[in-house]
Order: structure tokens, then sequence, then C-alpha cells
């Protein structure tokens, strides 16, 4: 749970509301922490000192604070302020709304605000103090709109930190575009990327499971299906594999997974891992597709953001009549992100030019239409410093290749609307990776936010020209 103090200073000689509007502040904001899920530190008495400050600050750091709320009840000394700000925990600075609009300033509280989102960026000079402004009440447009969404941000910050997202097997053979250095996206992410655990050691684990157990999610699984065209056998083996990483997953604190569901899968049991993908995600457990480690971290940022499983497509072709692009995968994505048509499993689309080989059943997958409605592609690229992310809106009127699918339309930029020429432009010169994750849901606000407290780069955009330009 991300913990957040609440601290504030004073000068003498401005009107008494200010204690008023603290108080109430305070109060407001531990009710506020019930519905956000953050704990709250509270220090009632104003801050005078800067010997004050300086015990807070390192009490602060001491108790692992993750976000200091500074109030300005009235002025406070820029030197208190520099005090509070040096201390290593996330920062808001926080205004009062004057009590009155004539005769003397009551607290010149926006007036410190100013002065004080100043000194964050002049006196710290190189490494400007990062912080977020707030004003009002609570319950106001200048506090809480920002604050919900500050607060979820830095929950998944938090989480991040540290968190064990393993490598299973390698990745699928061929996809040079998917190479990571562990060591840049622990700097960036503080990720803690586990390798060593191979398909071969997953497959010994999955005939270790109780048949009773593995029978009964079998059954769970099949119901789901609208209609089933791939072998039974391949869908059993499939939930083994799901229930062997999954409790490999739970053994180790393990939050998601890059799996390599092509290159041992295939050749060893003439089966692709898509289903135990969708079977994943839609357990919690995100999952990214051929070993991608970049886009199940994406995906996972995506998860904890919405709190909506998450699935990764390619981009497999864009239409300019009508401004839409085809998210599509080979079949992987969780079943509740189906359409009211429903879910078929079905043989991975590789199987149809394989008539009369070891792979013309080669499955299962999941094949669906997305749901109708809003959609976020965000992806890390780089070495995990950079990134991009767009949004638009599914709509299922348009024919599209089995596996999983759906047009976007309503195609925006870093919110800005844009021509879908434009993106896949943008997309190919900046050398954005062939895997896309997404969630069906509008989380920009939060990737813009995620980003600025993470220092993360965004891709620029490149219009389309028929020449080539820097």
């Amino acid at each position: 749970m991300l913990k957040v103090a609440i601290v504030a200073g004073s000068m003498p000689y401005f009107s008494e509301e200010g204690k008023n509007i603290y108080k109430k502040a305070c109060i407001d904001l531990k009710e506020v922490s019930k519905s956000l899920g953050f704990s709250l530190k509270v220090y009632p008495d104003f801050v005078m000192t800067e010997k004050k400050a300086m015990e807070i600050r390192k009490e602060i750091d001491s108790t692992g604070i993750d976000l200091l709320l500074i109030f300005h009840p009235t002025y406070i000394s820029g030197d208190i302020i520099f005090e509070l700000m040096k201390t290593r925990a996330y920062l808001g600075l926080w205004a009062a709304t004057e009590p009155t609009k004539e005769g003397p300033l009551p607290l010149a509280s926006f007036v410190c605000l100013n002065q004080n989102t100043s000194i964050a960026g002049h006196f710290f000079k190189n490494e400007k103090k990062k912080f977020k402004w707030f004003m009002g009440e609570v319950k106001s447009k200048y506090f809480f709109e920002r604050f919900e969404v500050t607060v979820k941000v830095l929950n998944v910050i938090k989480e991040l930190r540290d968190a064990k997202i393993a490598q299973l097997g390698s990745i699928a053979e061929g996809f040079r575009n998917m190479y990571y250095d562990q060591r840049d996206i622990y700097s960036a992410l503080g990720v803690d990327i586990i390798k060593g655990i191979e398909i071969e050691d997953i497959l010994k684990s999955s005939e270790k499971l109780n048949d009773k157990e593995v029978k009964s999610e079998f059954k769970r699984v099949s119901s789901q299906f609208s209609k089933i065209l791939s072998d039974k056998e391949k869908i059993l083996n499939s939930v083994k594999y799901f229930l062997a990483i999954k409790k490999i997953c739970n053994d180790r604190n393990i939050k998601a997974v890059a799996l390599d569901c092509a290159s041992k899968l295939v050749p060893l049991k003439a089966m692709t891992g898509c289903l135990v993908n969708s079977l994943l995600n839609s357990e919690g457990i995100t999952t990214g597709c051929e070993g991608d480690m970049l886009s199940t971290i994406s995906s996972h940022i995506l998860k904890m953001l919405s709190g909506k499983a998450t699935a990764v497509s390619d981009m497999a072709a864009f239409d300019e009549d009508d401004q839409s692009l085809l998210l599509w995968h080979c079949g992987s994505a969780p079943m509740e992100l189906a359409s009211t048509e429903g879910v078929v499993c079905r043989n991975v689309y590789r199987s149809e030019f394989a008539k009369g080989t070891d792979l013309e059943d080669l499955g299962p997958i999941t094949s669906l239409t997305y749901q109708n409605g809003p959609v976020t592609v965000f992806r890390l690229t780089g070495e995990a410093d950079s990134f991009y992310y767009f949004t638009g809106k599914i709509f299922d009127n348009k024919k599209a290749w089995y596996g999983t699918r759906g047009w976007v339309g309503d195609l925006k930029f870093y919110k800005e609307p844009i021509e879908v020429i434009d993106l896949i432009n943008t997309i190919l010169v900046n050398n954005i990776q062939h895997h896309f994750p997404l969630v069906l849901d509008d989380v920009g606000d939060h990737l813009e936010e995620l980003s600025y407290w993470l220092d993360l780069k965004k891709i620029k955009k490149n219009s389309w020209q028929r020449y080539l330009y820097n």
C-alpha cells in the first residue's frame, strides 16, 4: 500500500483560518485514503523552523513514506520548504483556497505555491525536484481529480520496484528485435527478471499435477468455448501447463511471465502456447507472447493501471478509407476480452498451410473479436527508457482473419488525433518492436503521469511523406 504523509508549514502574522483549513484537509484526506487505498501519516502541528522540518524529513525517509504532501495553510519560508524537499519521497505541493476575496490577503497560499514550485526547479538545478501541485479542498477539481491519478500511478511504480517477472524459456527463435538487457530494465523500472526456468521444466512439472484438479480445470475451460475445433488432448495439455506455471509463480512470488510459446512447444509437442497465455492472463498472471519481456512488462503496467486483463497483438493491416488499424494476433487473448460472438478454440492459422505434416493440427488458440469500446496500446521500448502509446475505439463491422483481433478507429497518439498512415510511419521509422500490448480501457492520463515520474522518453511522431527526412 502506498504510504502518504501530510505536513504543513507556516509563518507568523497570517490569518488563523489557515489552521481550520488544514485540519479539515487532513480529516477529508483520511476519508479519501479508504477509497483510494493508501495509508496516511498526519503531522498536525505547523512546522515553523528549519530544525523541525529536518526532523520530520528524516522521519519520513526512515519510515519509507512514498508521497509527501506539503500543505500551504499560509505562506511558508523557503528555507523550511527546502529542508522538506530534500526527502526521498515523491512530492505534492498543495495550496489552500483563500477564505476571503478582498481586504488583507489572509494566507498567501497560492503565492507560496508558486514560490515553492520554483524552488523545486531552481535550487535543485541539475536534479530538479519532481512534484505535482494541487489546490483547494479535497473534493475539488484541482485536488481530487489530479490526486486520484497520482495515487494509482505511484502505486504501480511501487509495485514495479523489485517485482519478479520471469523469462520462461527464451525469446522466440529469430525474434532479434525483442532483445533486452535486464540490467537496464532494473535500472529504469526496478523490475527483477528471473531466468533459468526452461520449458522442459514446466513440461516435467505438469506431469506431476493432481489428476482431479486437471480434469476439473479442463472442464471449466472447455465450457467457455462457443465451439471447439482443436484437438482436445492439446487443450488438456494446455490446461496442465497453465496450472504448472501458475504453481511456479505462486511459489516464487512471480507477478508476470514472458513465455516462449513457440520455440519448444511446437517441436516437442506440436502445439502452441496460445491457450496457456490466455488462461494465465485471465488468472491475473500477466503473460507476454513469444518470450517478449518488454511487452510483458508493458502489459503488466496496463493491467495494474486498469485492473483488467491484457493481451498482446500484432499490427496486421490498416485502412485509410475509415482511418482504422487492425490489431491481430494468432490467438492468445484472455477469453473475457471477447465480444458477444464468444470464443472459438481452434488451430493456429499456420496449420491451414501445413496439411499432411505434423503441424496440420497445430493449436489450440482462442479465436475471438475484441469487445467494442475504448482501447489503449502501450509499449516500453529502447532500453526500457522510452515508450509510446495510442488510444482508440474498437468496432466490429469489418472482416478480419481469425485469431484474436479488433479494428480500431478514432486513433489518438498521446491524446492528439492522428491519421492511420502517420501512426504506421511513426511505428516503422522509430524501430518499434512488432508486439503491441493492449487493454480494453483508456488509461492515457495515467500513462502520461507514469512517464513523468519514471523519466520515460516519448517516441516522437513522424508524419508520413513520400520522402525520407530526419
